[in-house]
């Protein structure tokens, strides 16, 4: 039988500069796709922002004060919504309340829902910095009718209305 084909000894496969460009062209091919997935570019909704409220003092014997800490990234108060739940045993009482257009100062507005037992007659938001952003130190003023007597729970919640996602809550009793 006789060789239809011969090996040759002296070529090479591929030239050594065709190569390295293919080796550099394939890794930056990988590392772009990897970038996609990890930055998020290849799909999926907006995330939430972080941040907390950072504590509740009484500012009078109807009056609790909730102070805002650092929102990341910078989140206007119109792009957030307040929900206060009565938490006390047995209770599934919750009012939802937005913030007022334009800069978001002022008393916020009661979009669904009551809580009874100590009602939550009004709520308001105090922007320190005027920079129409929630900033560390900014605080919402939630006004109850009657007077605290310690004989409730409540919740507070901040939701990123975007997604619906919450941001942070705290809780407290009057």
């Amino acid at each position: 039988m006789k060789k239809i084909w011969k090996i040759r000894k002296d070529s090479e496969a591929v030239s050594p500069v065709i190569a390295t460009i293919l080796m550099v062209a394939i890794t930056v091919v990988l590392a772009a796709v990897l970038y996609v997935m990890v930055m998020g570019f290849g799909g999926g909704g907006a995330t939430a922002p972080t941040g907390s409220f950072t504590m509740v003092e009484k500012a009078s014997s109807t009056t609790e004060k909730v102070r805002f800490g650092v929102l990341t990234p910078d989140t206007k108060p119109t792009e957030i919504k307040i929900v206060i739940e009565n938490t006390t045993s047995g209770s599934t009482e919750t009012a939802t309340y937005t913030f007022p257009s334009g800069d978001g100062s002022g008393a916020l507005t009661r979009a669904s829902g009551s809580i009874g037992g100590v009602a939550a007659t009004g709520i308001a938001y105090t922007d320190l910095a005027g920079n129409q952003k929630v900033s560390s130190g900014d605080y919402i003023t939630i006004t109850f009718s009657p007077a605290g007597s310690g004989a409730y729970s409540y919740k507070v919640s901040m939701i990123w209305i975007q997604n619906g996602a919450v941001i942070d809550d705290i809780t407290f009793s009057w």
